[in-house]
């Protein structure tokens, strides 16, 4: 079994297995019935799989709701054109026409999702959800790839760019060499439209070895973004499948163990108050980190919070849709999966819109009675 197969696998289990521990949770009257396991499937992997819809559970059903439409906040920030002039000005002003929910930032270490008024789900915040075991599986993954995290950075001095500049990088490589990395199955080439292309990083022996190594964490992850968005999750599947059906990139993607179509690799760097501008709006980023660190506090202001994030966290969030950051601290490797949103586009796929907490509720079967507010 590739490792596409494999993943989607696991995911179909998770999506099964959270449907019935959330009716169970939420005393549905008929609840479905408890799924079998994938065949052949290692049988920590299932447990880690267990653990992690557990969390979910709890997750789901702490929700806080900010005031504010987050649609119409969306349409604001379209109309500000973030990506241009003084960026944090407009940050500052959308603030004030968009306030946080606190007057003071706020900080969560528990499960919770955050959504609006309409029930749309706009972040998942999922404590330690990825267990030491696959974390060290990621450690080990990553250390394959310090020759091109260390080429990488060596290159960062002549870039203008904050994810490259050389000032936001921490001199502790005791962990893993400082640096950064991104790369994919399938996706375009800078000033490019056509055709897709896998990066050559997973086309190196290391590469493979990544992949391989990191095989069953990235299915774990995979079957989180297939519960906690399951819209883009199907979207990503069909993107997948298309690629793979027209050629395009087809042994490389059998080999990438996720539907997101990139992730980036970054290495005891901070990351200032930004948005990623080459998404779409409307889906979820992952941001994981891991390393003998106490916390890498997440900001997201737009929200008031602050996430504790300590390692094995999972933070869940438009990247595009919501102003965050993380301060320097090592070591610590961060992963951040995503998908751009031109390859979307370039296979003419409809794309995935918000979540919400009614799709839940009419997919799933949940007792909103039996949800806990938090406001």
């Amino acid at each position: 079994m590739n490792a596409d197969d494999f993943s989607s696998h696991v995911a179909c289990f998770m999506q099964d297995l959270f449907k019935y521990q959330l009716a169970v949770a939420t005393l549905h009257p008929m609840p479905p019935s408890d799924p079998d396991p994938p065949i052949g499937c290692d049988p920590e992997l299932i447990v880690f799989c267990r653990n992690a819809i557990r969390i979910l559970i709890i997750a789901f059903t702490n929700i806080t709701y900010i005031s504010w439409d987050f649609a119409s906040y969306v349409e604001d920030c379209k109309a500000s054109a973030l990506g241009h002039g003084d960026r944090k000005e407009k940050e500052e002003e959308l603030l004030q026409r968009w306030p946080p929910e606190y007057p003071v930032t706020v900080h969560v270490d528990n499960p919770r999702v955050f959504a609006d008024p309409s029930g749309r789900l706009i972040a998942w915040v999922l404590p330690e959800i990825v267990p030491p075991t696959y974390q060290d599986q990621l450690h080990r993954g990553t250390k394959l790839l310090e020759p091109f995290l260390v080429q990488k950075l060596g290159e960062a001095q002549f870039s203008g760019s904050w994810r490259s500049n050389l000032e936001y990088f921490s001199d502790d490589n005791s962990f893993i060499r400082s640096g950064f990395v991104n790369f994919s199955p399938a996706w375009y080439m800078a000033g490019h439209n056509d055709p897709l292309c896998t990066t050559p990083i997973l086309e190196s022996p290391d590469g493979m070895e990544f992949l391989a190594t990191t095989k069953e964490v990235f299915a774990l992850i995979t079957g989180i973004l297939a519960v906690v968005h399951p819209k883009q999750y199907a979207m990503a599947k069909e993107m997948k499948r298309a690629m793979i059906e027209s050629g395009q990139c087809e042994e490389a993607l059998c080999r990438w163990p996720t539907v997101f179509t990139a992730i980036s690799i970054i290495s005891n760097r901070e990351s200032p108050l930004h948005r990623d501008l080459h998404e779409a709006w409307e889906w979820f980023d992952f941001l994981l980190s891991i390393g003998p660190y106490e916390q890498a506090p997440l900001y997201l202001p737009n929200l008031g919070i602050r996430v504790n994030n300590h390692p094995g966290t999972i933070c869940a969030f438009g990247g595009r849709a919501l102003w965050h950051g993380v301060r320097k601290v090592s070591p610590r490797i961060t992963f951040a999966l995503y998908m751009r949103k031109l390859v979307q586009e370039g296979l003419e796929i409809e794309p995935a819109g918000w979540i919400t907490q009614l799709e839940y509720e009419m997919y799933i079967g949940v007792n909103r009675q039996h949800l806990r507010r938090r406001e």
